[in-house]
């Protein structure tokens, strides 16, 4: 499986990479895929691909389809010719796009019709038409530029996006506490504004990006878990292994033991 990524022209500040995942005659391959707090705006250019979050009822992808938002585990099926061109929303920046807040599409997979209207079900056919999967994902980005909503408007989006960045500094080893006093702000009100920007609580993500930054960390360098696990704070590994089959469903051992190489790709895409 090939995955093409490329970084935005204009959009930076809104997405944070665009990506296509391609391969050939796939049957029934199923990979478990870490969450990473992102939202994606996914094109279906190929087969059918199914997702589940139990790893038995399995519903299918639409055709353009918002998902990624999970606070934990998900599990994707492909199907013959695998053909996805996504877009990854920067975290906090979503809801200028969709007008909404995150947190009520938080831990589903829905239609993007139903948010940008059934219009942007013919973009698959114009991305067809498209000869390289860079042009694909330009052509992406001419698109969002006009459903982009200001946010100077926004006195704490500028807070949040901060936070975002400290959180992922700190590979989710800090104290979330202290967040809402550096960015002046209420506990109450900055965990209402973070939620309502990422859609999920700041302890929640924090927790995500830590487990997905000991993945990356892991899965480079294949030094013992407790190496990596000190290295993100955490002392006590019964506590690591709580916090990881908490987010992934598993143990770090059955994970990485059974690692498929397409979600060993997916591990490094964001």
């Amino acid at each position: 499986m090939d995955i093409v990524k490329t970084s935005p022209l204009y959009l930076g500040k809104y997405v944070q990479c665009f990506y296509s995942v391609l391969s050939q005659g796939l049957n029934d391959i199923v990979h478990r895929r870490l969450p990473d707090g992102t939202l994606d705006l996914v094109f279906n250019l190929g087969a059918g691909v199914t997702l589940s979050r139990d790893e038995v009822q399995f519903d299918k992808m639409p055709g353009v389809s918002l998902t990624g938002l999970y606070p934990n585990r998900s599990f994707l099926q492909y199907n013959d010719k695998v053909h996805l061109v996504g877009i990854v929303f920067q975290p906090g920046a979503a809801h200028l796009f969709i007008n909404d807040s995150l947190e009520h599409i938080k831990a589903s997979t829905i239609d993007a019709g139903d948010v940008f209207g059934q219009d942007i079900y013919s973009l698959l056919d114009q991305l067809n038409t498209y000869p390289s999967e860079i042009a694909k994902h330009r052509f992406l980005e001419q698109f969002l530029m006009r459903y982009v909503r200001s946010d100077k408007d926004d006195y704490h989006l500028s807070h949040i996006f901060n936070a975002v960045r400290q959180i992922h500094a700190a590979e989710g080893n800090l104290d979330i506490g202290v967040l809402h006093r550096q960015h002046l702000m209420s506990e109450r009100n900055f965990r209402r504004k973070f939620v309502e920007c990422v859609g999920m609580s700041p302890k929640q993500y924090a927790g995500i990006i830590r487990i997905k930054s000991f993945s990356k960390r892991y899965e480079s360098s294949r030094f013992t878990y407790g190496q990596v696990s000190d290295h993100l704070g955490y002392n006590d590994q019964a506590h690591f292994n709580k916090d990881f089959q908490k987010i992934v469903g598993t143990s770090p051992g059955i994970y990485f033991n059974q690692l498929h190489p397409i979600a060993e790709n997916f591990i490094h895409l964001i």
